[in-house]
């Protein structure tokens, strides 16, 4: 009740920043453009219109003005006082570091300034935060050393405010970004309940950015600048240093300020990868001109999406040059460039990693399971998020690792990475399971639940595998090691925990409900990583290529027959041509009315031969590849004479083992059809006998 009490009285201080920003910013949509501050379109630019430029002024001084009028009223005009208070010292770091970059901002959204010279003012900024007593000085209770706290302090200012600065590229989404997680920040403050000055703050920072998203919402009268997205970054990373850095922390504390600005870090991480990537790939592409196939699949790979003109791409090219794959971009481009979904898009993700947050850091605890499906979820969701990483690296680790190297490797690899699963597995349930129960893990518990696997699987032979083309009957055999690692571990713990050797103090069922969550993490992941990496190998590659490529999306293609030889076919499609398929099977069509509408081999079952010209007025298609030889004449007439009538190609796929005869062989060579074969260079056969 007295905390209700505490924000309803104080309310009037997010009020007055709310209505502070709203007048400046009005006042600066009117001033700036005669200042000279305006953002002409050009390049990258997603704006059709000249639109004035650094109102984050407004926001900026109305966030100062009204907390300085509550640091006021909490020190009764004394403001010397005001260092002794939690939030006094929060303002204090704060402040130099804000003119720098305030100063900067106007410069830079002026003149441009050298990219240079702007790192070497963040750099000052992060440097005047951690020696006015911000920063990151202490972690878990353990004070940093002044040569290692500085220049983390500094790097973590760096990245923050270039976070933010990067995700400001859309109508309202740096300011909205930066509401939503103030509000996160102040909940999870106002659950703990142990500083409510901090909440206040936060909502006056919000209040201050709702005030200037009035009118930078799509679409937008005024853009923030730099000036307004250092700013906001400069925020959220003293917030978050300030948070870790205070005595007893928790790592839910340190969590949930850095989930809550999520969306950016998660942004500047995809850009860093993304450009280091495509760097490494171009450097692969030069060393390659002279073989077509491997350049061909690198090209489709780091430039899915068609907007990188790869000839004006030099190796000196770094990842500090911009480019149009930010997450704002993809969303963009999803939404059919409707600014305003796309933006309320990313909010909800911003949600949802708040949300995820704070209920991770309550359930964790007490229901580690549940905690571990939410952070699945999340990395569920990541890799979704990621797909254009994924598919570039993806390309240029299928081109730079050839057999027998790949197979060395993978080989080589795969008992490094079993311990690092299961280790991680213990290290994992350590931080989940309540802390009276990870008070016991130790050295002793960690050679019962983990080193058995270790014992089993290297001594087993199962390593003699080369899992990007195991059979049923190696995931069987690794199956039963794991099965008979569970069980001797099983059998130690019981034995060595009746002497009271590991977990001493906790009741039995929870000695066996921690065996179990080792043992079903362990396995999910063991089996998990295998079915990954064959999943890549033979789908994913292809999948991201298809689902990014704008070539893909003008060539599609109509299977006939759901059989065996469909499945051949795309196996063929997958494993064998990767990236040289630029087309997209929409659907299946089979004469069978039983499969009508079902779903085969990951295709929907269209209709049967006599749909053909119902499906192609829904959705129009350039080919259709027969898998079938089950075909009767009146079905192949049906099939052959759509296709003159509306111009479709015709082509067969057969699976079929043939005399080794090389005159037939070469007249079969002849014939076939390749996926980059152009329009119009292939003769129908005129007697397609089946």
């Amino acid at each position: 009740m007295d905390t209700l009490t505490h924000l309803i009285a104080n309310s009037i201080y997010p009020l007055a920043a709310f209505a502070v920003s709203l007048i400046l910013t009005r006042v600066c949509i009117a001033v700036l453009p005669h200042l000279g501050y305006m953002d002409i379109p050009k390049g990258r630019h997603i704006h059709k219109k000249p639109v004035p430029r650094a109102g984050g002024i407004g926001f900026i001084i109305a966030f100062w003005f009204a907390i300085l009028l509550y640091a006021a009223k909490l020190t009764n005009g004394n403001f010397s006082e005001l260092l002794s208070l939690p939030v006094g010292q929060f303002l204090w770091s704060m402040s130099a570091a804000s003119v720098i970059l305030f100063l900067t901002g106007l410069y830079d959204d002026r003149f441009d300034m050298h990219s240079v010279v702007k790192l070497m003012l963040q750099i000052c900024a992060g440097a005047a935060m951690y020696f006015m007593d911000g920063g990151i000085s202490t972690i878990f209770d353990y004070t940093l050393p002044g040569y290692i706290a500085l220049p983390l302090s500094i790097l973590w200012t760096i990245g923050i405010v270039n976070a933010f600065n990067l995700i400001d590229g859309l109508d309202g989404l740096a300011a909205g970004l930066a509401s939503i997680s103030s509000i996160c920040v102040a909940v999870w403050i106002l659950i703990n309940g142990n500083n409510l000055p901090m909440v206040i703050l936060l909502l006056t920072f919000c209040a201050s950015c709702l005030g200037f998203l009035v009118f930078n919402f799509s679409p937008a009268k005024i853009f923030m600048g730099d000036t307004g997205s250092m700013f906001l970054g400069l925020f959220f990373a003293a917030t978050s240093m300030d948070q870790c850095s205070r005595p007893a922390i928790t790592v839910a504390s340190l969590l949930v300020p850095l989930v809550a600005i999520g969306v950016p870090i998660f942004d500047v991480i995809l850009a860093i990868w993304r450009r280091s990537v495509r760097r490494f790939g171009i450097h692969m592409l030069k060393k390659n001109m002279d073989n077509e196939e491997v350049v061909s699949e690198l090209e489709h790979g780091i430039d899915c999406t068609g907007r990188i003109d790869l000839e004006k791409v030099t190796e000196n090219s770094g990842v500090m040059d911009a480019d149009q794959d930010h997450l704002h971009h993809r969303l963009l481009r999803e939404s059919h460039n409707k600014t305003s979904r796309a933006v309320l898009l990313m909010y909800t993700i911003s949600v949802l990693f708040s949300i995820g947050a704070i209920a991770l850091t309550f359930v964790g605890r007490s229901m580690p399971a549940l905690a571990f499906l939410l952070v699945v979820i999340a990395v569920f969701f990541t890799l979704r998020l990621a797909n254009i990483e994924l598919l570039a690296s993806m390309t240029v680790v299928a081109q730079g690792v050839r057999v027998p190297r790949k197979s060395f490797i993978l080989t080589a690899a795969h008992p490094l990475l079993d311990v690092f699963l299961v280790s991680g597995t213990f290290f994992l349930l350590y931080f989940l399971v309540p802390r009276q129960v990870a008070a016991t893990f130790n050295y002793r518990s960690f050679l019962v639940l983990v080193v058995p696997y270790f014992l089993i699987l290297i001594f087993s032979g199962v390593y003699k595998t080369y899992w990007l083309r195991a059979g049923l009957e190696r995931y069987y055999f690794l199956s039963k090691l794991l099965l008979l690692s569970a069980i001797l571990s099983f059998i130690l713990l019981n034995i060595l925990g009746k002497k009271l050797w590991v977990f001493d103090g906790i009741p039995p069922r929870s000695m066996f409900t921690l065996f179990m969550l080792q043992t079903t993490i362990s396995w999910s992941l063991i089996l998990g990583e295998r079915f990954i990496l064959r999943y890549f190998e033979a789908f994913a590659l292809r999948s991201y290529y298809l689902k990014n490529t704008p070539e893909a999306r003008h060539h599609s293609t109509i299977i006939y027959g759901g059989g065996l030889g469909c499945r051949i076919y795309l196996t063929s499609l997958y494993t064998g041509r990767h990236l040289s398929c630029p087309f997209r099977i929409i659907g299946i069509v089979d004469d069978d009315l039983s499969l009508r509408k079902l779903n085969v081999y990951g295709f929907r079952v269209l209709g049967t031969s006599h749909d053909l010209e119902a499906i192609y007025n829904k959705t129009p298609f350039e080919t259709i590849v027969l898998t079938t030889t089950n075909m009767t004449s009146d079905a192949i007439n049906e099939v052959r004479m759509f296709s003159k009538t509306h111009n479709v190609k015709l082509t067969m796929f057969v699976a079929q083992e043939y005399p080794a005869d090389v005159e037939f062989f070469q007249t079969l060579k002849e014939k076939a059809i390749y996926p980059l074969e152009e329009e119009g260079t292939h003769e129908e056969e005129p007697g397609l006998g089946l």
